[in-house]
């Protein structure tokens, strides 16, 4: 079997994957909680917005976190059971419409990332059977409570797509096994398998092609365009993301780095940190953006020099003068010449 590769990038789950977990303590994240995500540059109101990333390791830290707080080793097998459909939102929309298991697992291996990039899953043929496998493609080990909550929660989520529900012959888990196993007695119809470097399920073929419960051609194909879509943009890095932020607001009064963070629903720590990790800074995408409107405009013949100036966000024209020479050796008006 091969070796997961680590990517150079940092990999972030969606918030949305901690909210099961938020759900055991009141909704409301512990003083330990906090600390962790204030040190990442997350605010405990980060959590509330579906479209939080937070970076993979630094979820694992949480969860490490809450088990030393509370002396729960059973958290992740909790949380699991407290998943619900708005959770996975897009996803769970995109497999349940879908016509069999099979199609909806493999539309969940298909858009996992926009829940969660360090996750891979797939469909193995295995002896008299076929694995469902989950990797992590980042580095580990990971705390029991995340292997718990994947198994867990992926086996309610089943049950909701499939029409007849059929135990699997094997649950896998990638920790080792506690002490005590009764804590897994909603999986006692199954084997159960420790240390394995994956979690998963064994499942017999002829359940992958048992129908869904709301199997639907037409809503499958709505639900399939937005999963396209969310991809594109949560595959974008965050320089093509606050580009596009910063575009909407060059020559407003609005345009400053506190502004494009929140519309990324990240903190300005957070947005900096991200943007030093694809090697550029917040006031490097606005000089982009600001030459590339520029050279857009200076086509177009009917806008001053002055008009430009404004639209750009520049408080006078001497300035863009200035910016414009900085970035390409001539003025303005030397460039429109030429064009």
């Amino acid at each position: 079997m091969s070796t997961p590769v680590v990517p150079h990038r940092e990999l972030r789950v969606s918030v949305r994957l901690m909210w099961p977990f938020l759900r055991l303590f009141d909704s409301s994240p512990s003083a330990l909680t906090t600390e962790i995500l204030a040190r990442a540059g997350f605010r405990a109101d980060d959590l509330a917005r579906p479209e939080t990333r937070l970076p993979h390791r630094l979820m694992m830290d949480v969860l490490r976190a809450w088990v030393r707080s509370t002396g729960d080793e059973t958290v992740g097998l909790r949380a699991g059971a407290c998943v619900e459909p708005g959770d996975l939102e897009t996803l769970d929309r995109v497999a349940c419409s879908g016509p069999t298991l099979r199609d909806a697992i493999e539309s969940v291996a298909r858009y996992m990332h926009i829940l969660n990039e360090a996750a891979e899953i797939s469909l193995v043929d295995v002896a008299d059977g076929v694995l469902w496998r989950h990797r992590i493609l980042d580095d580990g080990p990971w705390p029991r409570a995340a292997n718990d909550f994947v198994v867990v929660s992926s086996a309610r989520m089943g049950l909701r797509w499939a029409s007849l529900y059929q135990p699997p012959r094997e649950v896998h888990f990638a920790h080792e096994a506690p002490a005590d196993l009764g804590c897994y007695a909603a999986f006692s119809a199954s084997k159960l398998r420790f240390g394995m470097p994956h979690n998963g399920f064994v499942l017999e073929r002829s359940a992958l092609g048992q129908p869904t419960r709301s199997a639907n051609a037409r809503m499958r194909a709505v639900f399939e365009k937005y999963a396209r879509e969310l991809s594109e943009r949560t595959m974008q890095g965050i320089r093509g993301r606050a580009r596009e932020e910063i575009r909407t607001r060059i020559g407003a009064r609005e345009l400053c780095m506190e502004s494009v963070a929140a519309a990324l629903a990240m903190s300005v720590p957070t947005l900096r940190r991200r943007l030093e990790g694809e090697d550029t800074t917040f006031s490097d995408l606005v000089d982009d953006v600001r030459r590339d409107l520029a050279e857009q405009y200076l086509r177009e013949p009917q806008r001053s020099i002055t008009e430009i100036a404004s639209l750009l966000g520049f408080a006078h024209a001497p300035a863009f003068h200035k910016a414009y020479r900085r970035w390409t050796g001539v003025t303005p008006s030397e460039r429109r010449s030429r064009i």
